[in-house]
């Protein structure tokens, strides 16, 4: 997934700490009819995992940054 795609989603689900449930929602509407079917299931669910591992790294980003602003 590009970062952009992520940034889109996450904008879509209210920000860096969306809960899991929204961020899928927030995913699921950008994919096209074809990519919501059946035959594309594998690729939605390593794309979602990729998009977690994403979140998680932001999430980490957003802490450290303001860590440092506050010290």
């Amino acid at each position: 997934m590009m970062y952009s795609q992520y940034c889109r989603i996450e904008s879509k689900a209210g920000g860096v700490f969306a809960p899991p449930r929204r961020m899928i929602k927030a995913f699921r509407t950008i994919l096209s009819p074809k990519g919501k079917s059946r035959e594309c299931r594998e690729y939605r669910h390593a794309m979602v995992a990729e998009m977690f591992d994403l979140q998680r790294e932001a999430t980490q980003t957003y802490v450290d940054l303001n860590r440092l602003h506050t010290n």
